[in-house]
């Protein structure tokens, strides 16, 4: 199957091989340089994250190393449309861990995309590329959950219980992981990380947010995104 049935199908689908060894190499250079950016948001000393990243002139090339490469460029196009642009969801994560999630407006956020069944309604619109740099099995998914609106309120009520199927993605040095932001997923846990190790050889992801820019829903996402990365700010300064 292709990608965009892999996507159609579990919401989420990987394009093997986009990046070179150089490149990869490049861009943990780039993050790990400038690491004093970001700030520390888990109990794992060594873990960082920024949000909205491409609004800073040091990390630009980073953001540039997914809007401008062709592979990705010719497959949000084909998921989007010929009107298809970033909407400043975008994250630079260094050893961080995650719980199961969506990706789309959580907490008292939720409201602001003006609808209670947003994953019924618009799936299939806006995607996320990730690029890993390093070789990950960390992230899992629950195929199929795009399509199927859950309560926001909590990132708890994200958990699957142990009858629901779970999909882990391994992405080589190199690939694009391409998610629905409907996609119920998770990264890595927090016992999964060794602090020395991590410290030495850190764990790295760069994502961005791909949209429709002719859909009310994309707009309304930017939107909440930007209230939503104002309070981020000033919760976690650097």
């Amino acid at each position: 199957m292709g990608f965009k049935e892999d996507l159609e199908r579990d919401g989420v689908a990987v394009l093997e091989g986009v990046f070179s060894a150089d490149d990869i190499a490049r861009a943990r250079e780039q993050v790990i340089a400038h690491q004093d950016l970001m700030s520390n948001t888990r109990e794992l000393a060594s873990s960082r994250h920024l949000a909205g990243f491409h609004r800073y002139p040091q990390l630009e090339p980073l953001h540039l190393m997914l809007t401008a490469e062709p592979e990705i460029q010719k497959s949000v196009r084909a998921l989007c449309g010929d009107k298809v642009r970033t909407i400043g969801l975008s994250d630079i994560t260094v050893n961080r861990s995650q719980q199961w999630h969506k990706d789309i407006l959580r907490g008292k956020f939720r409201p602001l995309m003006g609808t209670d069944t947003p994953c019924a309604e618009h799936h299939g619109t806006l995607f996320k590329a990730i690029v890993y740099l390093q070789d990950s099995a960390s992230l899992k998914v629950i195929p199929g959950s795009h399509t199927v609106d859950i309560s926001m309120d909590s990132d708890a009520d994200a958990i699957p219980d142990g009858s629901i199927a779970v999909k882990a993605i391994n992405a080589r040095r190199g690939d694009v992981v391409l998610i629905d932001i409907c996609t119920t997923h998770r990264g890595s846990r927090h016992e999964d990380f060794d602090p020395e190790e991590a410290s030495v050889n850190p764990k790295i992801l760069v994502s961005t947010v791909f949209g429709d820019g002719s859909s009310p829903f994309t707009q309304r996402m930017e939107a909440g995104n930007l209230s939503r990365l104002m309070d981020w700010m000033e919760r976690n300064p650097a």
